[in-house]
Order: C-alpha cells, then structure tokens, then sequence
C-alpha cells in the first residue's frame, strides 16, 4: 500500500512539482525567440516563417484545445502530461536535425502538440491535489507564472548557449530537459487509474462545452492575452539584434521584459486568494496590457526632437 504524504506537505509539493514541469514546458517557447537570427543565418528562416514558428503553438492550441481538456477530464490529466512531455522531447530532438525551415516548422508543430498536451491539463492536477481555497489561488497563481519563467530563463540562457555551441545545443538539450521531466512527473504523482472511464461520453460533454458562453469568453481573454504578448516577447531579441545590440545583452533584457509578467500572475493568484474579484482583477490586468501596447506598439522616440508622437 502506497503510502500517503502529510496533508500540509502534500498539496505544496504536488502543486509545485506541476509548476515546475510547465517552466520546462515553456523553456520550449523561449528557445526560439532568441535563436532566430541563428537560424536566419544557419537555414535561412525568414521573418515570416519566424513567425509561424512563434504561432504553432497557438495553432495547436486552437485547434485542438478543447478536445485535449475534455480527453483529459477523461482519460486522466497526469497521462496526457506524461504524453505531451514525450511529444515535447520528440519534437525538439527533430528540430535539432532540421536541414530546412520547412523541417523545423514540421518539428515545431510536434513541439506545439506536445505543449499543448502537457500543460492544458495541468490546472485540472493541481486542482486535484489541492482542496485547500485559499491554498488553490496561490497554487493557480504560480501556475500562471510557468510561461514567462520558463521564456525568461530560455531567453537568459539560451542566448550564451547559443553563441558558445550554436542553436542545435540548446534544442537537444531541451529534449534532455523534457525527458528529465517526464520522470519527475511519473515518480512524483499517482497514477489516474481511477479516473479512467470516468464521466460522460465525449459527444455530450462537447456540445454542452460549445454552447456555453463561458468557456468562449475565456478562449477570447486568452487570444486577447497571449498574441499580444508573444507579439512582443516573440519578436523582441530579433529586434535588438538588429539595433546592434549583442546577442547576450539581447538575451538579458528580452528575460527581463518576460519576467516581468511573473508579477502579474503570482499577484492576482494572492490578490484572487484575499477575496479579489476575479473581473476586476481582470479589468485591471488589461488595462495595464493597454498601456503596455501603447509603449510598445504606438510610441516612437525621435532621435531629432526627442519627441513622443502617437
């Protein structure tokens, strides 16, 4: 009989043990950003085919998003994990074998299905190890964290790696990473047996889901939220790069502007957990997104005046 952890100890454990499993997941999506002059240089990959690097993901996400949660609920959501981290390591070590851009864009739509495979599911597993209200907000916070932790330490690290040994290093040694991952997760979780089988068949679920206006309104928030994000953080090291600025500073300052994004998500999960409305905490989250595209998007200093026109 498998023995039970501490109640106290418990849910921190697993909840944090999910959290890290997305950083590595993201480490995925930070990789790229910073190695796209490399790759312009090593396979000819074009701004334009940068970004449907940057996007299958999102693809990925939309197409298939909503079928992943329902096999999740399902089928258990530590299986479809431990799937998508052999999805993840799979793709990455293809990458690394690319020869074209059309290659690398086959191997990125793996990596987009593993993603999407390993974390979608995760809030539903930290959902299940913690009960504890105020304890879940902190835990989903964190959890709203994984992304721009994770672009922040690839976008750190990715770009010395990648001077020293060259883009190819850091794609295999992403793929040790999942693969690490992979095991820590097996080990560290119990196993969904239970859960098989378990609920209503797919059809019903599904139409129940589509006709709801909920579920919608978040797939929209999340649209809203992540392309304006990945627009900036996506495109900022190639930016820089082309401003002059060498690549290790680039990497620095493209972490620096991810990491920022950790405060949001940790401070709404505690803000949520003291009895914070989550439309407001909503409200004022895309209030600072709209002053942050202003700066990004609409501002551009002049070198002659030292003006700010819109």
């Amino acid at each position: 009989m498998t023995a039970t952890p501490p109640p106290e100890s418990h849910p921190v454990r697993a909840a944090a043990l999910v959290v890290a499993v997305g950083v590595t997941c993201a480490l995925h999506i930070g990789k790229l950003p910073v190695a796209i002059p490399a790759l312009q240089a090593g396979l000819g990959v074009s701004l334009v085919q940068a970004g449907f690097l940057l996007s299958l993901v999102q693809l990925a996400g939309m197409a298939l998003g909503l079928f992943v949660g329902l096999a999740a609920d399902r089928i258990g959501p530590r299986r479809i994990m431990l799937v998508g981290l052999v999805a993840l390591a799979l793709g990455s070590a293809w990458g690394a074998t690319a020869g074209s851009p059309a290659d690398l864009l086959a191997s990125r739509a793996l990596e987009g299905l593993g993603f999407l495979l390993a974390v979608l599911p995760a809030p539903g597993l930290i959902r299940r190890h913690v009960a504890e209200p105020r304890l879940l907000a902190k835990a989903l916070g964190w959890w709203g964290a994984y992304m721009p932790l994770g672009t922040a330490l690839a976008l750190l690290f990715g770009a010395p790696v990648i001077e020293w040994l060259g883009w190819r290093a850091v794609w295999l040694g992403l793929t040790a990473c999942s693969l690490l991952a992979l095991v820590a997760l097996w080990r560290g979780l119990p196993s969904d047996a239970a859960l098989a089988g378990q609920g209503a068949p797919l059809g019903p679920r599904l139409r129940r889901t589509l006709g709801a206006p909920g579920p919608w309104l978040v797939a929209v928030a999340f649209f809203l939220y992540s392309g304006q994000w990945l627009a900036v953080v996506g495109f900022l090291p190639t930016i820089l790069a082309q401003a002059g600025v060498s690549g290790l500073l680039a990497g620095l300052l493209s972490a620096a502007a991810a990491a920022v994004n950790m405060g949001g998500n940790i401070g709404a999960g505690r803000w949520i957990a003291r009895g914070g409305r989550p439309r407001f905490v909503m409200g004022f989250a895309y209030l600072a997104m709209g002053l942050g595209a202003l700066l990004a998007f609409g501002l551009e200093l002049t070198r002659s005046g030292g003006r700010f026109p819109v």
